[in-house]
This record gives C-alpha cells, sequence and structure tokens, in this order.
C-alpha cells in the first residue's frame, strides 16, 4: 500500500472512535480484510508497548457474534479465521501472511472488518491519567513514522475513550474532581472520554463501571 493510502486511512479510522470499516465482499484482499494490522506489526515491538490493534467483525456499524470467514493461501490452502463471541478475530495472521498474496472469502451474511487502537492500561473503574498520557504519546509517534514525509498531516491523536463505562470524572492533583464530557458514536454509542493534554492536573479518571476497552482516538469535534 502506498504511504499516503495508508495515510489516508489512518486519518479516517483515527480521527475518533467511529471505525473505518473496510468494504463488504465476498472476497477481500488483506489490506481491506486487516487494515493497518501490517504497518501495525511492522513496528519493532518496543514502539508498541503502550497500544494494540484489534480487527473486529461489525456489521451495521455493531459488533457482531456471527462473524464467518476462510483465509486462503496463495496456493488455496485454506485456513478458518475464529472470532471470538465479541466478533474480535483471535489470531489475526502474522506480517509473511499478509504479504504472501492471500486473500479472505466471507463465508456468512457480509459483514466488515474494523479497527480499533486500545491502550495497555487495565479496564477499571480508576485509571491512571499518566499511563493514557504515555499510550497516546507512543502511538502518535508510531502513526508519525508509518506516515514518514507526510508526517506533519498525519492525524493526531489525543483522547481516551471509554465505552461502556457511564460517567465519568477525573480526580486533580489537588484534590478536586472534574466532569469528563461525553459523545455518541453510531459505533460505539455513547461514551465518556478525557483528552488529557487538555485537562492539566489530571492524575486519574474514576468511572461508574470499568469500561469494555480505552480506545485512543482523536478529538470527536475534530
Amino acid at each position: 500500500m502506498r504511504r499516503r493510502h495508508l495515510l489516508a486511512m489512518l486519518v479516517a479510522a483515527t480521527t475518533t472512535p467511529d471505525l473505518a470499516f473496510a468494504a463488504s465482499a465476498p472476497m477481500l484482499p488483506m489490506d481491506k480484510a486487516f487494515p493497518f494490522l501490517a504497518a501495525y506489526l511492522g513496528l519493532p515491538a518496543t514502539e508498541r508497548t503502550r497500544f494494540y490493534l484489534v480487527i473486529r467483525a461489525y456489521r451495521d456499524k455493531r459488533p457482531i457474534a456471527d462473524a464467518k470467514a476462510t483465509l486462503v493461501a496463495a496456493n488455496g490452502v485454506r485456513t478458518p479465521i475464529v472470532f471470538d463471541r465479541q466478533g474480535i478475530v483471535t489470531r489475526p495472521p502474522d506480517l509473511a501472511t499478509l504479504k504472501s498474496g492471500a486473500h479472505v472469502e466471507v463465508d456468512s451474511t457480509p459483514f466488515q472488518f474494523g479497527p480499533e487502537l486500545r491502550c495497555v492500561a487495565q479496564p477499571s473503574t480508576r485509571i491512571d491519567v499518566g499511563e493514557l498520557t504515555l499510550a497516546l504519546a507512543q502511538v502518535n509517534k508510531a502513526i508519525a513514522k508509518l506516515a514518514g514525509a507526510l508526517s506533519l498531516i498525519a492525524p493526531k491523536l489525543t483522547v481516551a475513550y471509554f465505552p461502556d463505562a457511564g460517567a465519568a470524572q477525573a480526580l486533580m492533583a489537588d484534590g478536586r474532581t472534574a466532569a469528563l464530557p461525553a459523545c455518541t458514536f453510531p459505533a460505539v454509542g455513547a461514551v465518556s472520554y478525557i483528552e488529557p493534554s487538555a485537562l492539566i492536573g489530571a492524575r486519574t479518571v474514576v468511572l461508574a463501571r470499568a469500561p469494555s476497552r480505552i480506545l485512543l482516538g482523536g478529538h470527536p469535534r475534530a
């Protein structure tokens, strides 16, 4: 994939938690079925210790549990793709397979593959803002590296989102609390979020419930 095409996909996928879905079709090339995975795996492991990429099955912008697909190697060997109950691909292909000329065949009702950038911090009702800040810094560094000469126009991720966590507030360094904003996205519903760089002094995010995951993205109004 040309670097400028990769950058365009990154802009679409990381501006907000609304996913950039791969086109639904009976047969998909690897870069459509597993968007960004080759770029992610191409990064040294030491440069992706604070975030990770998940590929998930969606239909009508909703996660599904009935996805069925097969990875077809260049020599015709067929291997079922395994999804968990959340529609997540449990054993995504490695870098060699992604570059091998294989393709993916959709065997169920058509669906889309969507990428999610997640923070490695453990979902909890209390989350350290410092960990979120470090994760955002690392993923932004990775995006700039992938963008190369186009790094000046690469998307900037500044927000951590907490799906399924309900109301949220930040505990400040001086002991005060500040209510955190929420927004609604078709793919994930109502979500509380924090932009650490815009809330100086925030130390801990306190949530009504532990989030299902911690998503990294751009500002919802960007």
